[in-house]
């Protein structure tokens, strides 16, 4: 699931009711939309409240991992028992960077454990 605001009340929820959760976002940072409006709807507040809430019951969950940057590339298995292998992005760009494309085919064949 991703990152916005039901992707990360959707996954506090599962972990508080005993599931193991792995969150995945494509972009590198959490709060999807919500966290780039100036109010949110229903109670028209600004999005660090309930952003705010959110991320500190997800930081204190030891049932939710989370990776930005990320996405699924195929879900295998059935209920219980499901495989899925992520693709990470890379995060930074050395200064020695000689724009070669070895450490990008790295990085795409990278699974987290």
């Amino acid at each position: 699931m991703g990152g916005g605001i039901a992707g990360l009340s959707a996954a506090i929820e599962a972990a508080e009711a005993g599931c193991e959760v792995v969150l995945i976002e494509r972009e590198p940072h959490l709060g999807g939309r919500v966290a780039q409006m100036h109010q949110y709807f229903p109670k028209l507040c600004p999005p660090v409240c309930g952003l705010e809430i959110n991320l500190r019951r997800m930081r204190t969950s030891p049932r939710i991992q989370t990776f930005t940057q990320a996405e699924v590339e195929a879900v295998t298995g059935g209920p219980g028992h499901y495989q899925v292998s992520i693709r990470l992005q890379p995060r930074f760009v050395a200064e020695r960077c000689s724009a070669c494309g070895k450490c990008a085919e790295v990085w795409s064949r990278r699974t987290p454990e």
